[in-house]
């Protein structure tokens, strides 16, 4: 089976890089807190349009994994390629059987998401993350329990998504659609979700979206927020619950508009979008309110959900 023989890979590579552009840049991300936990292994990520810069350093015995939707992604090709110049191994995981970079990996698996006609990724994202959770608990010799989780996840997710729920996001669209910048938050492998929710902000309601780590508020961030900036925080119930809900507050004394995204509400949050329980899942769930509020408010801003400006599904050019 691919994950086991990818999985194996990964166990007998000195070095791992998982590469990707954009929203798979985000997911590769991802993967150096979902192995660390998992599979309590390292794993390293870099973009795909900034991966040249690591020539120097690939041996034979690294592994080169690249993350791609349509399997057409120049920068993350040309990645494999210069991996496979300096003898690494290869694989990638994406959505189109013999695309260029699975035909130019030494293995591939498939995510098998179906056609993903709109530019923004969402199913792909949500595939491409359970393949993830697969392959770190395939290192471990428990791929079963990754897919009793995926599958607990998607009955979650299923419960998850009424229309009582759309309607709250959809208010919240309507509050927030004329804000000229919406923050997001998160810690551990919400951090990477929260990078993930600005780029969906950006390509599909024009708005200004930025990611920043929690602990880094102190650094530079929290002079950006004045009275009613919008601030998405993702508060997973995990070690850095606490830490999380603290730079709520900071950022709530400052007139931030707080928008939780956690499992229970809090007197921080002025809104709190309910989520399941979770805990490896946690990128799976708590990406999926922050899909749905992005389309609501490309839909109030008159903006074609599936076809942002200036932007196209497979970016195979410079």
């Amino acid at each position: 089976q691919l994950i086991q023989k990818i999985a194996k890979m990964i166990n007998q590579a000195q070095e791992i890089y998982f590469v990707g552009c954009g929203t798979t840049g985000v997911v590769s991300m991802c993967a150096r807190y979902l192995f660390a936990k998992i599979a309590k292994k390292k794993v390293n990520f870099e973009y795909g349009s900034e991966f040249s810069h690591l020539e120097e350093i690939l041996e034979p015995n690294s592994l080169v994994i690249g993350i791609s939707q349509s399997g057409e992604t120049i920068d993350t090709l040309e990645a494999i390629e210069m991996a496979k110049a300096k003898n690494c191994q290869t694989a990638c995981i994406t959505n189109v059987k013999n695309s260029t970079i699975s035909r130019a990996s030494d293995a591939t698996i498939l995510i098998n998401a179906g056609i993903e006609k709109a530019v923004a990724s969402t199913k792909a994202t949500t595939s491409q993350l359970g393949i993830l959770i697969l392959l770190a608990f395939a290192c471990i010799d428990k791929t079963m329990q990754a897919k009793q989780i995926l599958h607990d996840a998607s009955g979650k997710i299923n419960d998850m998504l009424n229309p009582r729920y759309e309607n709250i996001l959809l208010k919240l669209a309507a509050k927030i659609k004329d804000s000229s910048d919406i923050y997001i938050i998160g810690k551990g492998i919400n951090f990477p979700v929260a990078k993930e929710a600005a780029i969906k902000l950006q390509e599909i309601s024009y708005i200004h979206a930025e990611a920043f780590a929690g602990g880094e508020l102190k650094h530079g961030p929290l002079a950006l927020i004045q009275k009613d900036t919008p601030v998405i925080v993702i508060a997973s119930k995990d070690k850095n619950y606490h830490d999380i809900l603290s730079n709520a507050i900071e950022i709530k004394s400052r007139g931030g508009l707080i928008i939780g995204i956690s499992p229970e509400s809090n007197e921080a949050f002025d809104i709190w979008l309910k989520v399941p329980k979770h805990d490896i899942d946690a990128a799976i769930i708590n990406l999926i309110p922050i899909q749905l509020l992005s389309y609501f408010l490309g839909i109030l801003k008159n903006n074609n959900p599936d076809k942002p400006r200036n932007l196209a599904k497979s970016v195979t050019v410079k």
